[in-house]
């Protein structure tokens, strides 16, 4: 939840919020929500501590629907999306096929291409400032390239560096031995 909500059901433990989102998701009519927070103690206590005992009110509940309730079903579909994309993991990157940020790369890369043509073929500002964007773009997904080979030649260089110092280790043990 967003910890800058100050109101009155922003105000309530996570656990009382988590159960009112439930029930709001379910699609729980407002009256009966409103009489069953307002009746408990927890709840109580926080409105008579901070609220000078005003009970949550209709215009509370919708407000949180708005505001509160919405962010804790976007958060609930992210980790929806990153359950399934865990899940999915396997069939999305089989063994042996190139990253699918490096495919979907070079898709973007086409689609840039053509985008590209399309804004040479017309005159005038417009097209010019969309041909500007477009090229920082690209500078953007070259710079991740350029990233991404340099982490793959820093790899193969820790793991040469590695045999190496293996193939050192063993060299000294068998002199050593002698």
């Amino acid at each position: 939840m967003n910890n800058t909500r100050t109101g009155k059901i922003a105000r309530l433990p996570k656990s009382l919020r988590a159960q009112l989102n439930r029930r709001l998701e379910d699609g729980e009519p407002a009256q009966p929500l409103l009489a069953w927070l307002n009746g408990l103690p927890k709840v109580q206590s926080l409105l008579a501590a901070e609220f000078g005992g005003k009970p949550i009110t209709e215009q509370n509940l919708s407000e949180w629907r708005t505001g509160g309730y919405r962010d804790w079903l976007m958060q609930q579909e992210a980790l929806e999306v990153a359950q399934r994309l865990a899940e999915d993991a396997g069939e999305l990157q089989p063994e042996g096929r190139p990253p699918l940020t490096d495919t979907l790369a070079l898709w973007l890369a086409a689609r840039y291409a053509v985008a590209a043509q399309a804004l040479v073929a017309h005159e005038g500002p417009e097209s010019w400032r969309q041909l500007r964007k477009l090229c920082a773009d690209l500078v953007e997904l070259r710079r991740s390239d350029h990233r991404a080979e340099r982490l793959r030649l820093e790899r193969a260089r820790l793991e040469l560096a590695g045999r190496d110092a293996g193939k050192q280790r063993l060299a000294e043990m068998l002199a050593w031995g002698k």
